[in-house]
């Protein structure tokens, strides 16, 4: 069974992933689960303590779009704070490294305009590259990431600011949902976004689950330039244009809505306002020219328990 794949052979279903070095392990078993709410984060027995936010860095997928066919080299890295919990696929032996500020993974592909990429010096070809990643427990969650080099040569140095463990949604940056409001909104807002059909739709999809475990949601999608400080993409050759789209989303309590007032009132601003907050270039994106680079993943947040027995 390939690393990143579940038993079932997909990367979304089943109920066990196989980690880069090899530990099958069951979704329960990490400190969040896709799909699994925080009621399951908090019945695994003992008692209650200090709460921490925990997360777990779900699906991010990687398109490559060229305007010619190329070779290229795609490495994500992670701050100390997340290591990876899944990769596909199987990037070649010795392109997954620990290093001294973070851990990192590499493949080799040749890529084609249309989006297919086959992995160098294998049969695979997929239509994107996977990674998965989960916090990092023997980490002070607490410590900021370094800053680092973006992705693309026209981005601005990346700056501390998706720090895990930390980072959530608030009233002062997030929009809050009824869930029924949220298919529309999201399909919405990623097409704003840049997303095409099948992204938008693999988004939705692979999230919606999660977040039918509750009646109001509280959303945001992060900065890029947040993102890349905890996640920094390096591509080879350098892209004209890269989209990181990633999203924080939570669930809201029927009695803490009074306190959400500022994030319901942001609705009214339309999904467009997120463009500016990513830092979405639409022309530079949309110009089949360039050689142009789609990444979208998200997280969902919430507060959980470390005992202090």
């Amino acid at each position: 069974m390939s690393a990143g794949r579940t038993a079932s052979g997909g990367p979304d279903s089943g109920n066990i992933l196989v980690r880069p070095d090899g530990d099958p392990r069951l979704l329960e078993d990490y400190c969040i689960a896709r799909g699994s709410g925080p009621s399951r984060g908090r019945g695994r027995g003992g008692p209650r303590g200090v709460p921490i936010v925990g997360g777990v860095i779900a699906k991010p997928v990687i398109y490559l779009y060229p305007p010619s066919p190329i070779e290229a080299c795609v490495k994500i890295s992670l701050i100390h704070q997340w290591k990876f919990s899944a990769l596909y696929p199987v990037p070649a032996k010795g392109a997954i490294r620990d290093g001294e500020f973070s851990h990192s993974a590499e493949w080799l592909v040749s890529s084609s305009p249309d989006g297919m990429m086959k992995v160098k010096g294998t049969s695979t070809e997929v239509a994107y590259l996977f990674w998965e990643a989960e916090p990092n427990t023997s980490v002070a969650l607490l410590e900021s990431p370094p800053a680092s080099r973006p992705a693309s040569p026209n981005e601005p140095r990346s700056r501390p600011g998706f720090v895990p463990g930390t980072t959530k949604c608030s009233p002062q940056d997030s929009i809050l949902l009824s869930i029924d409001m949220v298919p529309f909104y999201l399909d919405e807002a990623l097409l704003s976004l840049g997303l095409h059909v099948e992204a938008r739709t693999s988004f939705i999809s692979y999230w919606l689950p999660s977040m039918l475990n509750y009646k109001f949601i509280a959303l945001r999608f992060l900065p890029q330039i947040d993102y890349e400080a905890s996640a920094p993409l390096e591509i080879n050759p350098r892209p004209d244009v890269v989209t990181r789209v990633y999203m924080l989303f939570q669930g809201i309590a029927q009695e803490e809505l009074d306190g959400w007032q500022e994030a319901q009132e942001r609705l009214s601003e339309g999904v467009d306002i997120w463009k500016t907050v990513v830092g979405v270039n639409e022309t530079r994106q949309q110009n089949k020219d360039l050689f142009r680079v789609l990444e979208w993943g998200g997280m969902e947040v919430f507060e959980r328990f470390r005992s202090t027995a």
